[in-house]
């Protein structure tokens, strides 16, 4: 049976893909995937801009979304169209509203089509310059898939604790 890991990294691309297209007009070809092992220390990612959106319930972890700030500031711009060249709190706040998208797509995704329970989200968070908002285990799994746009470069990563892993693989 394919691994939650493997799954999530389709459901991530068909997410981002859907809320590019529904809300950015903009193409997001996938590319390559980055998947942790059971032992591999977690660390959040380091970038310019990150926003995250929690996961709780039947999945405990959250999604990540990461870009430098320039990709940031063109999908913020065109998702609240208005012209941003630098990140100020409105390109923070539709940033953030871009990643909360992208996690309630996966939530409903896992939820309706993979049997998982309730997955409620938490509002989300955007740090900036390389700050990390929150604290993180160090045994949580991760998905990271990459996307290149017209715009740049950027990824997706949904993390999480190990022992949904146990608990969806035996279905």
């Amino acid at each position: 049976m394919e691994s939650l890991q493997s799954q999530l990294a389709g459901l991530i691309v068909e997410s981002v893909q859907e809320i590019f297209s529904a809300y950015l007009f903009i193409e997001a070809v996938p590319g390559p995937v980055k998947i942790s092992t059971l032992g591999e220390i977690y660390t959040p990612p380091k970038t310019e801009v990150l926003a995250m959106v929690g996961y709780h319930g039947a999945l405990d972890g959250g999604m990540h979304l990461a870009s430098p700030e320039y990709v940031a500031c063109k999908l913020s711009g065109v998702f609240a169209d208005v012209e941003l060249e630098t990140l100020n709190a409105e390109a923070c706040d539709a940033f953030g509203e871009l990643a909360n998208l992208i996690a309630g797509g996966v939530q409903t995704r896992l939820m309706e089509h993979h049997g998982l329970g309730e997955i409620p989200l938490t509002p989300p968070t955007v740090s900036i310059n390389g700050q990390v908002n929150g604290i993180y285990r160090e045994d949580l799994l991760s998905v990271q898939q990459y996307f290149k746009f017209a715009g740049g470069l950027m990824f997706a990563e949904c993390f999480f604790i190990p022992s949904v892993v146990e608990d969806t693989s035996s279905n």
